[in-house]
């Protein structure tokens, strides 16, 4: 190597040792004083959103908001409050949304207890996050304070940064600039004689590490840094390609987790996490009850003894990839049911992929109690049917009188079965909720009176008499057939079990804005306490024997309830 290359490589060694001395000094200064009015920054915040707090939650303490659950009245506190977009929320203790400033329909909004700032006041005097909002698009600074019997979470638009600090410091600024320029021509001026070679090398590092990649003008000069430098290039290419590749199917396996509504994590073969979504998270606590467990401790729960017996008995053995040995366990907590499934590779790493199956193990048991109860159902009117039958065909000299009052019997349990069946398909439907019920505008008092022109004859029979208190030209948007079904089978509910001499109400009630609220009530027997809880059930029954005296299928008040909730309404 010639001297004159031994002096240009000592120059730029002596240009990157100066160079990055002041460079770090400076960073580290402006760090400093960056960080320094960031805290101060943060907690004037802090302190500002905790008085906005305890205002919304004074507000809902002395308005009773707590009670009566009518939150939208908060939006009365923003002429108290005079900065621009905030956003205040409120939520239950369970995390759902009770009200929220910025987003008009709480039912597409998720459940907020997984939410950092939220989890964090629960333990702590208040939380705070700093996140972007997939309800509205913006980056919020979220101050959350737990209150007792709800959350109260403020949000601001974060804006410190940077720019506010370079304002308010231009003297500073200027000065380091001035100095900083000055140092920088004084070591390009000492080392501007380096050699072509050096300087392509150079530039050609400097394009890597922006990622901007190769310049095909460059063309190094035949010697040995320029076969070092071409060398250079061949495996950056390399690299970039298949960093390039590595990124995107990363980038895909990232997506496909985001979108799974399983729980899943990838593990190393020292059985660190890698990779995990956050539905494995929000799983692992409902199962175990505990919000402090990590991806990477889980194991040693007494939980989840059995996967980690499973890997210490299947790790470092091989088999083929076809082979992949899995296993799986359910657990069932708090009423709801997972199924957790661990499969191990062949590098010993692993994947955990937990399932809520509560909703189809829910379904399974409704399956078999539905089929349970039909078959109970069926087997008394079939069995009545039959018996009235073969009576007929075995006594064939039965006078007329007896013949036709067994034929009445059977008529009356082969209606009863019709009955069954057709509430038994109108549920399905229900729960369906397809297409078969399309919604127009209908006149509830009209409806009201039809309901009791049907049922007039049985209302005679009871002595019974209807007081409709409902306010003239109600209408609601439903299914007509439904609701008809609804009035129905309450009225005959009060036929059949309230007694005799009765008087049934039906009136209209103030409620919520955007729903209607009616009442129905008779002063007849009632309902046990003990029972009222249950009465929408299907198949059940107070009494039994006098249900099924009365001909009742057990299903009229299941009908109602679907029926509702297919309205998104409530019944109680």
């Amino acid at each position: 190597m010639s001297p004159m290359i031994k002096q240009m490589s000592f120059r730029r060694k002596l240009f990157l040792y100066y160079f990055g001395i002041f460079l770090l000094f400076t960073v580290l200064i402006l760090t400093f004083q960056y960080h320094r009015e960031k805290d101060i920054k943060i907690a004037a915040l802090d302190s500002r959103l905790n008085d906005m707090a305890q205002l919304v939650n004074n507000y809902i303490r002395v308005n009773s908001l707590s009670e009566t659950g009518n939150y939208p009245l908060v939006d009365s506190i923003f002429n108290l409050i005079p900065v621009p977009d905030l956003r205040i929320t409120i939520l239950a203790i369970d995390g759902k949304v009770l009200y929220d400033s910025s987003v008009d329909d709480l039912a597409t909004m998720e459940n907020h207890l997984s939410r950092p700032e939220v989890g964090k006041s629960l333990y702590s005097p208040y939380g705070t996050a700093i996140r972007h909002s997939k309800s509205t698009g913006k980056d919020y600074y979220y101050f959350s304070r737990y209150f007792n019997t709800h959350y109260v979470r403020i949000a601001e638009e974060y804006n410190i940064n940077i720019r506010g600090f370079l304002r308010r410091e231009q003297i500073f600024l200027v000065f380091m600039a001035i100095v900083f320029a000055g140092i920088w021509a004084l070591l390009a001026a000492v080392t501007r004689k380096m050699g072509k070679s050096i300087t392509m090398l150079r530039d050609f590092a400097a394009r890597m590490r922006r990622g901007e990649g190769n310049d095909p003008t460059i063309v190094f000069p035949k010697n040995e840094i320029g076969e070092t430098g071409k060398e250079i290039i061949r495996i950056y290419n390399n690299l970039a390609r298949n960093t390039a590749e590595l990124s995107l199917q990363k980038e895909k396996l990232i997506r496909h987790l985001n979108v799974l509504n399983e729980g899943a994590a990838f593990f190393s073969a020292s059985r660190e996490a890698e990779l995990s979504n956050s539905h494995f998270t929000v799983f692992l606590n409902a199962i175990t009850g505990e919000h402090s467990l990590t991806t990477e401790g889980f194991l040693d729960h007494p939980l989840f003894s059995g996967i980690k017996a499973f890997l210490d008995g299947n790790q470092g053995k091989s088999f083929r990839k076809q082979d992949n040995p899995s296993t799986e366990l359910k657990l069932e907590r708090a009423g709801r049911h997972f199924a957790i499934r661990c499969i191990l590779f062949n590098d010993d790493s692993y994947e955990i992929v937990i399932t809520d199956i509560t909703r189809s193990e829910q379904n399974k048991a409704m399956r078999q109690q539905m089929t349970s109860n039909i078959a109970h159902e069926l087997k008394t009117p079939i069995a009545s049917v039959r018996g009235y039958l073969e009576t007929l065909i075995v006594n064939r000299d039965l006078d007329e009188e007896k013949r036709n009052h067994f034929l009445e019997k059977a008529l009356a349990q082969s209606t009863r079965l019709t009955d069954l069946i057709n509430d038994i398909v109108t549920l399905n439907k229900l729960d369906e909720t397809g297409s078969y019920f399309p919604f127009e505008e209908v006149d509830i008092p009209a409806v009201v009176k039809e309901v009791r022109d049907n049922l007039m004859a049985d209302m005679k029979r009871k002595q019974m008499t209807l007081d409709i208190a409902l306010t003239e030209g109600t209408t609601v948007n439903c299914n007509r057939s439904l609701i008809v079904s609804v009035f129905q089978n309450l009225l005959e509910n009060a036929i059949n079990y309230a007694g005799e001499n009765v008087t049934v109400t039906v009136r209209t009630l103030p409620g919520e804005p955007g729903f209607r609220t009616f009442s129905f009530a008779d002063n007849g027997i009632g309902i046990p306490e003990e029972h009222q809880e249950r009465i929408f059930e299907r198949f059940y029954r107070i009494d039994d024997g006098r249900s099924r005296k009365s001909g009742g299928t057990g299903l009229g008040l299941a009908i109602v309830k679907n029926a509702i909730l297919l309205h998104k309404g409530d019944i109680s």
